[in-house]
């Protein structure tokens, strides 16, 4: 009977709402609203905000709802290790994800470890910058394939590898034959950016705080599939890391010139786990399945691009 409480107390913070999580449940409203109203009088203190839009916790039921969450991991997690005594891995891998990563890297890690442990179930989000900290602190999830950003507190990086945000165009483009560009070089052709820019806006401002200078986005979009066909057709500059146009880059597509301010040259993608996480054998195993392909990964963008290689070649030909 407990844990039913404590689950309507979950569903009510996810959805922000008694009617909408009643919905989720398929239950009655007026049941849901009573369970709630019984645990509060048990813990003694409000444990939601109620307004017009809806509920929210109080910091009484944050701290509840903390506890609700590990204890349900904790539970999963104990259930998976049982099934293993007899030789079965199961159990579900939650992932956070650049988009990126989550488009052209992961399907095939996850076809790969779903091949080898079918009883393993995956659960794969794509989350905005600014909603990662409260996606791996929350509980819900095992481990994020980001961007390692110092300002993310309570994570471990349990493995990175360098990588650069650079320009990315078409190999007929002015710029294509440089080794390394500026932001400002930039300035003077159409560009297409992502809706999202995390952290290209600060070094922006940086970069043209001087000169008055601007990037004016020709096309915005919070689309990378999108973005990958503008690029593709000429119509601007992308700025992204090469992870997520790597088959691009290797036919000679596309070429991907680093950029050149410290920010954005020295960039690292890593595994991020919370800190205080017990980690079930599916989320290892997964763990160690990605860090060994992006180790593989890393030594490949270190290959000279294809452009580079073709023009090295007709030099030895001379």
């Amino acid at each position: 009977m407990h844990a039913a409480v404590l689950r309507y107390f979950d569903h009510v913070a996810r959805h922000g709402s008694i009617r909408k999580a009643a919905d989720a449940l398929s239950i009655a409203s007026s049941a849901v609203n009573r369970q709630i109203l019984r645990l509060e009088d048990e813990m003694g203190v409000a444990l939601f905000e109620r307004g017009r839009s809806g509920v929210r916790p109080t910091p009484a039921g944050e701290l509840l709802l903390r506890h609700v969450r590990e204890t349900q991991n904790e539970y999963q997690r104990t259930r998976a290790e049982i099934a293993s005594l007899g030789g079965i891995v199961s159990g579900d891998v939650r992932i956070i994800s650049l988009e990126s990563l989550l488009v052209r890297f992961l399907p095939q890690l996850v076809e790969e470890m779903a091949a080898k442990h079918p009883k393993v179930t995956f659960t794969v989000l794509s989350v905005h910058p600014s909603e990662i900290s409260e996606a791996l602190r929350s509980g819900d999830n095992d481990f994020g394939v980001l961007f390692v950003d110092n300002r993310h507190r309570g994570v471990d990086v349990v493995a990175e590898f360098p990588t650069a945000v650079g320009a990315l165009m078409r190999p007929d483009h002015p710029l294509a034959r440089h080794k390394s560009l500026t932001l400002t070089e930039c300035v003077g052709y159409p560009v297409v950016m992502l809706q999202d820019r995390w952290l290209l806006d600060a070094i922006m401002a940086t970069e043209f705080a001087d000169s008055g200078a601007r990037l004016t986005p020709r096309i915005v979009s919070n689309s990378i599939e999108f973005m990958r066909q503008v690029i593709k057709s000429g119509l601007g500059i992308g700025f992204f890391t090469p992870i997520g146009f790597l088959e691009e880059i290797r036919r000679g597509e596309l070429i991907h010139v680093p950029l050149a301010e410290p920010g954005l040259a020295q960039s690292r993608i890593g595994i991020l786990v919370p800190r205080y996480r017990r980690l079930s054998m599916p989320a290892r195993l997964m763990i160690d399945h990605i860090s060994e392909q992006l180790r593989a990964f890393g030594s490949v963008l270190a290959a000279p691009r294809p452009a580079a290689k073709r023009r090295a070649a007709r030099g030895r030909r001379r």
